[in-house]
């Protein structure tokens, strides 16, 4: 099957709403892969077991540090940045992905990587995206193409 980008977040929730935004910046581009947009988390998983590789997810994360950086995080290894990937629903992308391993290892896409961008704050609301993060968004895309097409 082929590469899937899958942007996940709340187009609601302000700066959440980057995921989406990267899926929508690459439709615009006609990206050659699969392009999805998700609210849903639990999702994951099923989209992550159905045959597509290589499978690059986009998120926001809550960082302390400058709002609309660009982060390649280890879909392998939980680490300090992976726990603050942005979740609404109790059931994160880092958590989806190591559920996914657990529940069909033989299924899992092998390649899985997560490209991340930082926010300051989760709870801004409304639609929209801050212009730092939406700033964010073009680099994002051309790393999750990037990732594609090494993959």
């Amino acid at each position: 099957m082929a590469a899937r980008i899958i942007g996940v977040g709340q187009q609601w929730a302000g700066d959440d709403g980057v995921g989406i935004a990267v899926i929508r910046k690459l439709r615009e581009a006609a990206a050659r892969c699969e392009l999805i947009e998700l609210n849903e988390p639990a999702r994951l998983i099923d989209l992550l077991t159905d045959g597509a590789d290589p499978v690059v997810l986009v998120d926001a994360l809550l960082d302390d540090g400058p709002s609309g950086r660009v982060l390649l995080i280890d879909s392998h290894r939980r680490d300090a940045r992976s726990k603050h990937l942005l979740s609404t629903h109790g059931l994160g992308v880092m958590d989806a992905i190591e559920l996914a391993r657990a529940l069909h290892p033989a299924r899992v896409a092998p390649r899985i990587f997560l490209v991340a961008i930082t926010v300051q704050e989760a709870a801004r609301r409304g639609v929209g995206l801050s212009p730092v993060v939406d700033a964010a968004v073009p680099r994002a895309a051309a790393q999750a193409l990037m990732l594609v097409a090494r993959g």
